[in-house]
Parts: structure tokens; C-alpha cells; sequence
């Protein structure tokens, strides 16, 4: 037998394995059992120095590395770093809460609430683990000030116990992640390129099946858009690593950005070839071209020796677009009275200009890509802005508001032994899940993963522990049911409640210095840990509970208003870079809402949002090469923008004006104006007949009442 056949009988073998029940635990990934094995030990070794410093709850130092554990290490050091921000944040308004409310429950119990709800809707407004500090400083700060509400003269004792536990367990992580982070530098870059070239593949596909007429599917062209911004936000992690200053890092966050604006641009050009159907055979030979040269790139880019050899063969490309538009205005003027001829040089320009731009486009993403120093002449022009949502935050923060107060009422009314532990669970859901989209699903599968940390303590808790006789036994009690944890963590359809089972299954198990968990301490717990998290899915239910109708009426509402922002044009208008920002943010926000099924409501807002991008892209290009027009021109385009930027706008009207400018631009360029002169008309005529074609198609988005109407029949 061949080694060939035995290789590929192997591979053929893990192929089979990966695909059968619980793979990812029988036949984990090596990459997911070191993660597993890594924070396994760094949680033992936390809990061990917790034990041996006397601290009164050891456990939660053990939680605290699973909390901080993540799957590479910028990741890791970055939630670490703002775990112990977030806590001290937590630590001083606890202070300050029981310092201002001693033996004060309804005045302190509201400040409570205030301060968590506060602290959620600032999550929602920041990104990554910067939001994740205010999460820690909301259920922190609950916490401890719960711990010492029965004696206010201990908080202080609390709260450095609090942190001190917090930072045994952060250091713990990093000591582990750093055991293991060999060559973390290089292999930090290899995936940030990697991640690039699959992203840059992906939207080179796209543009090579519009220039081939075909048209792609919406989910792939949303994809793209998706993964721009997932990368976006993973490239802080990747800094960490590599460094922020570093020349790769800020070029490939100019290439992120400059990815999400070639599909708004292929977008256009997909508009532009509808609108000139009938093409010459000069321009589809051209256009033809240019699809060729991007269906074998992604390839060539695989080697970074290939790409200088790329951008040149882009370079020609796009000089032969303009050799061809010289060719098209050459042509309409040798045609005098023939208007049929003069219409088909008209249609390949604008297909021709339309595809220069779209290759201008991709060679300054080319050039980001290889980090040329040319790329860091403007650092921050092409990069992706995050937009802050005050809408989502003020949500979050009056549920955050809202659970505390309820939960500090049940408190209140039925004297429950354990009704503070109980006000601080609520809390820690409530942070947890501010800045998650939608919450009831993420707080379902949070609640379902206690509730696998619940069962799976009953084995250590009842039959294992009480036979330990020290912590080497302790250790080989507990550790395989981490290791489960860890290996779940990474898996992606467990992900969501091994983040729970992990943060909770220390906390069931009731570990001190001189103690075991009773067995009536056990149900208590249990019972309170289950009925807090309960609660809190209670309140992301009935709370100003998430419903897509709504949401999509929302982000529709300040889509258009945005659009309506770049007509009326001024200070208040937004760039181009902070327009398809806005736009991409509220899609993957949307799909994030959606979850694992984009259902018919979000395609409706999904489509329109897409064609409104391409709009407003279009009507930012054209208020900007409005100034070398001709006089008549720039002010028939000042006047629709004018007209159009009212709120009482109607899809009528939009079409009519358009329409009516498009006319004065069709007129204008066939009289006889110079080549500069008519070249520049073109470019507004195309931009127009873009807007044009997209308000033919996305009726039903733009609409009003045809909107609400589609969005009544499909929820």
C-alpha cells in the first residue's frame, strides 16, 4: 500500500469523525484541546494560590481565567486589561453606592439599578472588550455592593477581596497564554493576511460576476460586507499582538475599509450595466477584459511576490477604459446627426467610467494590501468608522435599570436568604448580554449553559469532593469537567453556553479553605442561579423586548435619514467613508439580530439597505464633481438635492426629479461641449442613471407605505 493511500484513507477517516455527533469532544481539534489544557491548568493554579491566600470565595478566581480566555492571545490580554479596568470601575461606585445608602434600601437599591443601567447603555455604544469594561463595572459594582449591604463596614474589605480574585485570575491566563505564545508575532501576521486574501477573494469574485452579467446572490454580497466588519473589529486583537504603530496593521485596516467600499462600488457598477444595456462591441471587449484579469487574482495574490505584477496589469486595464471613452467621445462627434450612434457612445461611457472607477477602486486596495508606504500618506481616509447606536443604548440601559429594580423588589417583599446573591446574578445578566443584539437568544443559551454547569456539579459536589482529602485530589475531581468546558468554548455551536457553563460551574461547586458545599447549600444555590438568570431572560422578553418589525421600521427610518443628510449636503453630511460604515454596521447588526436565519422581514431591509448605500455613494460623487460642471448643470443638480431633502419626500417625487435632471445632463451632453466638458457630464449622468436604476428596483424599501405594508405581511 502506497503512503498516498494511506494519507488519504486518513484524511478521508477525520473527514468522517468531524462529521459525527460530538466530535469537537471525542475528537477535538488540537488547536481547541490546548485551549482546553491551557486554561484547565491556569484555573487550578488560581485556585490554589486563592486557597493559599485564605481568600473567604476561591472560585471566583478559577471563573475569572475562563471568563478571560479566549481564542488567540490579543484577544485574551485585551479582555484582561479591561477585566481589571472594569472592576476597579465596579469597586469604586460600589464604595461610593453604600457609602451615600447605609441601611437606605429604596434609596439604594434605585442607585444600584441607575448605575448598572448606566453602565449597560455606555457598553452598547463602544466596541469589543472596551464595552465588556463597562459590563464589569456594572455586575462588579453590584456585586460587591450586595455582599455588603447586610454591613456597609465591610464593603471595602469586599472589594479588595473582589479584585483581588479578578487579578490572580487575569495574571493566571496570561502566564498560561504565554507559555504557549511561541512565534506569536509571525503567526499573527499569517493570519491577518490570510484573513485579507480570503475576505479580498470573496468581493473579487462578486466583481467578476457582475462584468460577466451574471448576478451574484444577495447573501454573498452581504457576506461581504459581514466579514469586513468582523475583521474590522478582530484587528484590535491582532494589534495587540503585532503592535498598532506597525505598518501592516495600519494598511490592512485602510484594506478593510477600502473592501466594504469596492462592493459598494461593484453595487454601482451592477447599476450602471443595467441602466446602458445595449453596449457596443468596444466596451464589452473591454469589460470582458477586466472580468478575466479578476477571475484568476485571487491566486496570484497568494504570493506577495505576484502582486506588484498585479497592480501593473490593473494599471493597464484601467488606461484602457479611458483609451476606450477617448475612443466613444471620438466616435459621437464624427456622428453629427446620427442620434442613435451618439446614444451608443453616451452608454459606453458610462459603462467605461464606471468600470475606471471600479478599477481605481481595487488598485488602491491592492496597494493598502501590500503595504505600500504610499498607503500611509493619509492613514484613517479609507478605515471603517464605528457609529455609536443611542437607540440600542438607551434600551439597554432602561432594561439594565429596569431588572435591578424588580429583582431589589422580590428582595424586598419576600426577605429571601439569598435575595442579594439573587439582585447580583440578575445584574451579571444583565451586563453580560448590554451590548449583545439580540438578547433573548443570547440569553437563552446562557441560561441552558447554567444549567449544564448545575448538573455537572452535582458528581464533584456529591460524590467526589467529599472523598478529596486535599487539593491534588480536589484538582482531579474538577479538572476533567473544565476540560469539557474549555473544549465546548471552542467549539462555535456551543460556544454561547460553554461561556456560561464555565463562568458558573466554579460557583456550584462551593469551594473554601475549611468548607464543602452542603447539600442544602447546593440546592440554594442552584435554585438562585437558575431563577436570577430566568429572570433576567424574563425582562429581555417583556422589557422593550426585541421585535424585528420594529427594528427594521428603526434602521430603515435612519438609513433614509442619512440619505436625506447628503442632500441637504453641509457640515451634518456624512463622508463616504462614515456612509458605508453606517450602512455595513446596520447590516451586521441586523443579521447578528437575526441569528442563524435571516428571515423574509430583514431581506426586505437587508436589499434596501444595499441599494440605499449605492445611492448615497452615488450622490456624494456627484455633489462633489458638481463644481466643474457647467453652470446650467450645477444648478439643476443644487435644486433636486434642494427639493429632495425634505422629510415629506415621496418615491414619486424622487423619480421625477431625477428624471428631470437626468434630461437637462442627456441634453447638455450632446451639444457641443469639449472633450474635458463632456467627459465630466458622463461621470454625472452615470451617477444619476445609478440612482435612477436603484429607485426603480427597491420600490418596495423606499416606499413608505409599501414598506410597512411588506413588513406587516411577513412577520
Amino acid at each position: 500500500m502506497s503512503a498516498r493511500t494511506v494519507t488519504t484513507g486518513r484524511s478521508a477517516l477525520r473527514a468522517l469523525a468531524a462529521e459525527w455527533p460530538l466530535a469537537w469532544l471525542w475528537n477535538p481539534d488540537m488547536s481547541a484541546l490546548l485551549f482546553a489544557v491551557r486554561n484547565t491548568i491556569a484555573s487550578l493554579v488560581a485556585l490554589w494560590i486563592a486557597f493559599a491566600m485564605e481568600l473567604s470565595e476561591p472560585q471566583w478566581a478559577a471563573m475569572t481565567v475562563w471568563i478571560v480566555a479566549q481564542g488567540s492571545r490579543g484577544e485574551s490580554l485585551s479582555k484582561g486589561r479591561w477585566r481589571i479596568v472594569g472592576t476597579a470601575a465596579g469597586m469604586v461606585a460600589a464604595i461610593l453606592i453604600i457609602a451615600c445608602f447605609p441601611q437606605q434600601p429604596w434609596l439604594f437599591l434605585p442607585a444600584l439599578a441607575i448605575w448598572a443601567g448606566l453602565c449597560a447603555g455606555l457598553a452598547t455604544l463602544v466596541q469589543n472588550f472596551r464595552s465588556y469594561a463597562f459590563v464589569l463595572a456594572a455586575y462588579t459594582g453590584a456585586i460587591i455592593a450586595m455582599d455588603s449591604s447586610a454591613h456597609p463596614g465591610t464593603v471595602f474589605s469586599v472589594a479588595m477581596d473582589r479584585g483581588t480574585y479578578i487579578v490572580i485570575g487575569v495574571i493566571c491566563e496570561m502566564v498560561a497564554g504565554l507559555l504557549f505564545a511561541a512565534g506569536l508575532d509571525a503567526r499573527a501576521r499569517r493570519f491577518m493576511r490570510a484573513e485579507l486574501l480570503s475576505a479580498i477573494a470573496s468581493a473579487t469574485t462578486t466583481l467578476a460576476d457582475i462584468l460577466r452579467g451574471r448576478t451574484p446572490p444577495e447573501n454573498d454580497v452581504r457576506a461581504v460586507f459581514s466579514r469586513t466588519l468582523a475583521l474590522n473589529d478582530q484587528m484590535e486583537f491582532i494589534a495587540v499582538e503585532i503592535g498598532r504603530r506597525d505598518r501592516q496593521v495600519v494598511c490592512a485596516y485602510e484594506t478593510i475599509g477600502l473592501i466594504s467600499r469596492l462592493m459598494s462600488r461593484a453595487l454601482g457598477m451592477r447599476a450602471r450595466l443595467r441602466a446602458v444595456p445595449d453596449r457596443s462591441a468596444l466596451s464589452e471587449e473591454v469589460i470582458g477584459a477586466a472580468a478575466t484579469l479578476l477571475e484568476g487574482m485571487a491566486a496570484r495574490l497568494a504570493d506577495p511576490a505576484k502582486v506588484p505584477g498585479v497592480r501593473a496589469e490593473i494599471d493597464a486595464q484601467a488606461e484602457l477604459c479611458h483609451q476606450a471613452e477617448a475612443r466613444t467621445i471620438a466616435v459621437e462627434n464624427a456622428a453629427e446627426g446620427d442620434e442613435a450612434e451618439r446614444e451608443q457612445a453616451i452608454r459606453d461611457r458610462v459603462a467605461l467610467q464606471g468600470l475606471a472607477f471600479l478599477l481605481r477602486e481595487y488598485q488602491r486596495l491592492l496597494t493598502c494590501f501590500a503595504a505600500d508606504p504610499a498607503a500611509l500618506a493619509t492613514p484613517g481616509r479609507y478605515r471603517l468608522k464605528a457609529l455609536p447606536n443611542w437607540r440600542a443604548a438607551w434600551h439597554n440601559g432602561v432594561r439594565a435599570t429596569a431588572a435591578i429594580l424588580i429583582a431589589g423588589m422580590v428582595w424586598e417583599m419576600t426577605a429571601w436568604t439569598n435575595g442579594a446573591v439573587f439582585v447580583s446574578l440578575v445584574a451579571v445578566v444583565c451586563g453580560r448580554f448590554a451590548a449583545v443584539e439580540n438578547t433573548v437568544l443570547a440569553s437563552n443559551r446562557f441560561f441552558y449553559g447554567a444549567c449544564w454547569a448545575v448538573l455537572a456539579s452535582i458528581v464533584p459536589v456529591f460524590f467526589l469532593i467529599p472523598l478529596a482529602d486535599g487539593f491534588g485530589a480536589l484538582t482531579l475531581a474538577i479538572a476533567p469537567f473544565m476540560l469539557l468546558g474549555g473544549l465546548a468554548l471552542r467549539n462555535s455551536a456551543t460556544q454561547s453556553q460553554a461561556a456560561s457553563y464555565s463562568m458558573f460551574f466554579p460557583v456550584m461547586l462551593g469551594l473554601g479553605n475549611a468548607t464543602k458545599m452542603a447539600d442544602l447549600t447546593w440546592f440554594n444555590t442552584a435554585v438562585t442561579l437558575l431563577l436570577s438568570l430566568g429572570g433576567g431572560v424574563l425582562v429581555f422578553k417583556c422589557v422593550l423586548p426585541f421585535d424585528e418589525y420594529r427594528v427594521c421600521m428603526v434602521m430603515r427610518r435612519r438609513t433614509l435619514g442619512g440619505l436625506r443628510r447628503i442632500l441637504r449636503g453641509g457640515r451634518h453630511a456624512p463622508d463616504d467613508a462614515d456612509w458605508v460604515g453606517m450602512i455595513t454596521q446596520s447590516m451586521q447588526r441586523l443579521i447578528r439580530y437575526a441569528g442563524l436565519q435571516v428571515t423574509p422581514v430583514f431581506d426586505t431591509y437587508l436589499c434596501g439597505a444595499l441599494a440605499v448605500m449605492t445611492m448615497g455613494r452615488n450622490l456624494l460623487a456627484l455633489r462633489a464633481r458638481s463644481v466643474a460642471l457647467p453652470p446650467e448643470a450645477r444648478v439643476e443638480i443644487e435644486t433636486m438635492m434642494a427639493r429632495l431633502c425634505g422629510s415629506g419626500v415621496t418615491l414619486g417625487h424622487l423619480r421625477e426629479e431625477v428624471a428631470r435632471v437626468l434630461g437637462v445632463l442627456r441634453r447638455m451632453e450632446h451639444d457641443d461641449t469639449g472633450e474635458e466638458q463632456r467627459s465630466n457630464l458622463t461621470q454625472a449622468l452615470g451617477s444619476l442613471l445609478i440612482v435612477s436604476v436603484e429607485l426603480d428596483r427597491n420600490e418596495a424599501f423606499l416606499d413608505d407605505r409599501l414598506f410597512a405594508n411588506a413588513m406587516l405581511r411577513r412577520a
